[in-house]
């Protein structure tokens, strides 16, 4: 569900405007759609759902005064990590969507148990896809994985600006594992570059390739090359 229709959704609740505040911000970052979003972002998304003329200034105020969020790096709102189940329970019913089955058929839990909310979402649907034979999606998810974990490891040394381009984004996975190839800093070893270049080949015709279709042989080949990449980046943060 999209921003606008999800304040949509919940516009009749009676809830405060702070509460939906941080509900939107927690659905960007289920979502993955946002890096965190700013007082004026919100404004936006509250008038374009109906909501009439918003105060920039008073969001910002209620929700510096939050507990439940925090501003980031990039002086965007987001949901503290520790807050992101509870917050999620308070909103996850609002979706209205059918629960993710426990799988771990692509990638073990047991990596990823102290990654952020929005990676371990990730995993959810990498496995969740191959198990229900969606293979073009699990191998584009694979890539979006394997992006954002490499971001992960240049933030945790507060290096992100050296991967950004001259708008200020993120590179495209393509740039990104250019540049970590030739990083003498931050090694990683043959077996994980491997790993990185099989799904982004991969992930690359899945995505783009309208004559292609993923099959559940292309996955398997190149499993054990996602998960040594994946392990190898969580080790590499700082």
């Amino acid at each position: 569900m999209d921003e606008v229709n999800f304040l949509k959704k919940i516009a009749s609740e009676k809830l405060k405007n702070i509460d939906k505040a941080v509900a939107l911000i927690w659905l960007t970052r289920a979502n993955c759609t946002h890096d965190g979003l700013t007082a004026r972002d919100i404004c936006n998304f509250f008038e374009n759902a109906g909501y009439g003329k918003q105060n920039v200034t008073i969001i910002e105020k209620n929700l510096k005064k939050d507990p439940r969020v925090v501003k980031n790096s990039r002086g965007r709102f987001i949901i503290r990590e520790k807050r992101m189940d509870d917050v999620g329970a308070s909103f996850v019913a609002y979706l209205k969507n059918k629960p993710i089955p426990q799988s771990e058929s692509i990638l073990p839990d047991d990596i990823f148990n102290n990654s952020k909310y929005y990676i371990k979402r990730v995993i959810e649907q990498i496995n969740a896809s191959y198990d229900y034979s969606l293979f073009d999606c699990c191998a584009v998810m694979c890539r979006r994985l394997l992006e954002t974990l490499i971001i992960e490891v240049y933030e945790s040394y507060s290096r992100s600006d050296e991967i950004r381009n001259i708008d200020g984004n993120f590179l495209m996975f393509s740039g990104l594992l250019n540049y970590l190839k030739k990083d003498k800093t931050i090694n990683v070893s043959r077996n994980g570059i491997l790993g990185l270049e099989n799904f982004k080949k991969l992930g690359d015709l899945s995505a783009h390739n309208r004559r292609f279709n993923a099959k559940q042989n292309d996955i398997d080949r190149i499993r054990d090359s996602l998960r040594i990449a994946s392990e190898e980046l969580i080790n590499l943060k700082k």
